[in-house]
């Protein structure tokens, strides 16, 4: 039977399927469910006994609540033949709220997700997340659009500042750069001119002393003083000189005794001469 809801709140029973006279307060029973969709399970093997599966128990509650909602649609759509315009608003009422339950459910979702950020450690203390956004009137929509054009070309005057300075930045560095490498360049170049004027200096005071001991070496040679010239000839430490000095010396002793015995030899000479000399005047005085 059906179940129905009198204008005066009290519920009647009809026993035929024609449109009832006053809306319903509540879903029908619950319909037959097809075997396919009910919660019949294969028998479990002997021995064992199988648990439910909560998974199966929610579709099974979902799937009756959605055929029960689809039921009490089709019956509210009878009820717009019915002359009561109170029956009539109240089943139209109903039907809508049937109509708005994935809107309801999306809301409850919304509602419960937010609940559960506020309640993070993370926000549940910030009292910035909290405050309702203030409506700007066009009086001060023109003051911020006025501050935010001043904002950007404040940037857009540091950003040319900034990139000015760079590039003044850049042209010191390369002046300081070109200066610094002129100012080595000029050092080293008078360090090279310091050093080549030494050498030369240095060269110059050492020819100037070879000629002295030339001058003064001739000059002892000149005047037949051996032991000044051989001085200077060690002092000197010139290999060929000292070379020709020993040949020289050794070809004057060669000399020296070929000549000593040359004179030893004269000598004899003269002696053996004076000799014979003598035994001929000796063999010729007892002939007297």
């Amino acid at each position: 039977p059906n179940r129905t809801m009198a204008p005066s709140g009290e519920k009647t029973e009809s026993s035929t399927p024609q449109p009832p006279s006053t809306p319903v307060s509540s879903y029908r029973a619950p319909i037959p469910i097809p075997k396919q969709t009910r919660l019949t399970a294969q028998k479990p093997p002997l021995g064992r006994c199988a648990g439910i599966d909560p998974q199966d128990i929610l579709k099974e509650r979902e799937y009756r609540i959605s055929q029960r909602m689809a039921l009490r649609l089709k019956e509210l759509e009878t009820y717009d033949d019915v002359e009561n315009d109170n029956l009539k608003l109240r089943a139209n009422i109903e039907a809508k709220a049937i109509r708005l339950i994935e809107f309801q459910k999306k809301v409850r979702k919304e509602v419960l997700s937010c609940m559960q950020r506020d309640t993070t450690l993370e926000t549940a203390f910030n009292s910035k997340l909290y405050k309702r956004a203030k409506k700007q009137s066009l009086r001060e929509a023109r003051v911020t659009e006025k501050l935010e054009k001043q904002q950007k070309l404040e940037q857009e005057r540091k950003k040319k500042q900034r990139h000015q300075e760079f590039l003044n930045a850049v042209l010191q560095h390369v002046k300081e750069f070109r200066d610094h490498h002129r100012q080595t360049q000029h050092k080293t170049l008078k360090i090279a001119k310091a050093v080549r004027i030494y050498h030369e200096n240095a060269e110059r005071e050492e020819k100037k002393e070879r000629e002295r001991i030339e001058k003064e070496r001739l000059k002892r040679l000149m005047s037949e003083d051996e032991e000044g010239y051989r001085k200077l000839i060690d002092e000197k430490k010139d290999k060929r000189l000292l070379q020709l000095l020993a040949q020289t010396d050794e070809f004057i002793k060669d000399m020296t005794n070929m000549v000593r015995k040359h004179q030893e030899d004269l000598r004899d000479a003269r002696m053996k001469k004076k000799e014979k000399s003598t035994d001929c005047d000796s063999a010729l005085i007892p002939l007297l």
